[in-house]
């Protein structure tokens, strides 16, 4: 597979992957000297599985964590985590923007495209840290309907560029609501599955409870966390996901990298 073109030595892409894989590093140590559990998710453990690191095109880190571990998990992370590491989010930061948690290299700084006016930002280097919760999958995918409902509705009738800036602002009511409904869901319903909401119901993923015991998973030659079974669990999110994608669709998140 000509896949080093994307990441080769050198390039603008690798390094970013490397200073990634330290920062990973960093929070696995912390994470393991504190009992925390945690696992690589998402496009981290499909690289892990099918590229034995990074996915060549990939330019940022998931993983996950247990909803009900967040406040130790904030407080041990802010008072044991060495300058330049931070664990920051809505809780711990006033100005905090972001929909999740996330552990930064404050030191290392980097350059994306904000999502909702596609400019660039000056941002810290980051790993994104989801958090997932028991929930019942039925009651999810009513909510992510009526979430889906909702979002085709306002953006059909939207036509100018400002679209996806006012579209985030109007679904945000709903999201809450929709967040909250997911919430008492899960404790009035059979819960059957951890899920996280990415800051808005309608993308809600659902994970399967093979994810326990956790188990090691090699990755750029270290060995992390990652779930106990991971066909079904990447199944899950991706189909088939020893297929490569198009050519078209192998292309990085956020970063914008110099040319």
């Amino acid at each position: 597979m000509e896949e080093n073109k994307y990441n080769p030595e050198g390039s603008p892409l690798r390094e970013h992957q490397k200073k990634l894989l330290n920062l990973l590093i960093v929070f696995d140590r912390l994470c393991e000297e504190n009992g925390i559990v945690w696992w690589i998710d998402g496009g981290t453990l499909l690289g892990a599985v099918r590229h034995g690191g990074f996915v060549p095109w990939d330019d940022d880190i998931d993983v996950c964590v247990l909803r009900k571990d967040l406040p130790r998990i904030r407080k041990i992370l802010r008072e044991k985590a060495p300058a330049p590491y931070a664990f920051k989010d809505s809780h711990s930061e006033s100005d905090y923007t972001r929909m999740w948690p996330r552990f930064v290299d404050e030191s290392c700084k980097v350059v994306r495209k904000d999502p909702a006016t596609g400019k660039p930002v000056d941002d810290e280097l980051w790993i994104d840290t989801f958090a997932l919760r028991p929930g019942c999958s039925k009651f999810k995918k009513f909510v992510d309907k009526l979430y889906g409902r909702c979002a085709r509705r306002i953006r059909g009738s939207i036509k100018d560029g400002t679209a996806n800036l006012l579209l985030a602002y109007l679904l945000y009511p709903i999201a809450l609501l929709g967040e909250g409904l997911v919430a008492i869901g899960g404790v009035l319903f059979h819960r059957d599955c951890l899920i996280h909401d990415f800051g808005v119901p309608f993308y809600h993923v659902q994970y399967p409870r093979e994810i326990f015991p956790i188990k090691k998973i090699a990755f750029e030659g270290y060995f992390f966390p990652a779930p106990a079974d991971v066909d079904p669990y990447l199944k899950h999110i991706y189909g088939d996901w020893t297929k490569l994608p198009p050519e078209e669709k192998r292309r990085n998140h956020e970063i914008i990298f110099p040319e």
